[in-house]
């Protein structure tokens, strides 16, 4: 199998399970957050120790995982915030008293996995509505794949070189047109949720701090010199290689979302 047909296969098998568990029921959706916390935090975790480090990454996927069902489990806010900070203490108390684990690799590890993995993935169960989900979404996949093939076609200025030499101004640009195109038709003709500025407001929202999401995943990438997060889908890599505009577009939308 070609690597275009591999990515092609398993990228629709990946849009089939996320967006099958959402129109499913909730349980369906949270069981396919809990794996992306599970995996995702032990990927988390190899590219902060730069190594297949068990220890490390028994830990943070543990810190992780409570973290995300905490967050789901507790329905208030000061509930779920005094979890959050509870949880946040794990790594200073373990580093206090470990000799063979640093303070900054424990640390990293587990907050990172905390906040750029488990906290999205909740934010997502709390918001749980079909239509809001499969929106995001879609207007995430929208953008990625307009911005690559605008930049295959006619990218030339590069957008952050130093951390993702591929990405370019143009493709960015084309990724966030098409998006916001795509925001505006869906909701004049289909859904009419929101009005016209709302919705492209919307679609905004998730290319920027989509987009932000992707280079913060590929500065993590670079500096542990590896290519993939993972290799648990085939032809596209980990799961934070799927996910990583997921998990900053958001949280920048469920404060969007609230402010409407």
């Amino acid at each position: 199998m070609s690597e275009l047909a591999k990515r092609t296969v398993f990228g629709s098998l990946f849009v089939i399970v996320v967006i099958g568990s959402i129109l499913l029921d909730f349980w369906a959706f949270f069981a396919v957050m809990l794996v992306t916390v599970f995996i995702g935090s032990q990927e988390v975790s190899r590219l902060i120790a730069k190594e297949n480090n068990r220890g490390l990454k028994i830990i943070t996927v543990i810190v992780a995982t409570l973290f995300f069902v905490l967050s789901v489990y507790f329905h208030t806010y000061q509930s779920t915030l005094f979890a959050q900070i509870s949880l946040m203490l794990i790594p200073l108390l373990i580093a206090l008293f470990s000799k063979k684990y640093s303070f900054e690799k424990i640390a990293v590890s587990c907050w990172t996995a905390m906040f750029f993995v488990a906290l999205p993935c909740s934010l997502m169960m709390n918001i749980f509505d079909e239509y809001y989900l499969i929106i995001i979404f879609c207007l995430i996949w929208i953008n990625d794949i307009f911005a690559y093939l605008t930049g295959m076609a006619i990218g030339k200025h590069k957008l952050f070189e130093r951390i993702s030499p591929k990405k370019t101004i143009e493709g960015s640009l084309g990724g966030l047109v098409m998006t916001v195109v795509t925001a505006y038709l869906v909701n004049h003709y289909w859904l009419n949720f929101w009005s016209t500025w709302e919705m492209i407001g919307l679609a905004v929202v998730v290319v920027v701090f989509g987009s932000l999401g992707d280079l913060c995943e590929s500065m993590m990438k670079r500096q542990a010199g590896v290519k993939d997060s993972g290799n648990v889908i085939p032809g596209h890599g980990g799961i934070l290689d799927r996910f990583d505009a997921t998990f900053l577009a958001v949280p920048a939308v469920y404060c969007y979302l609230m402010l409407l």
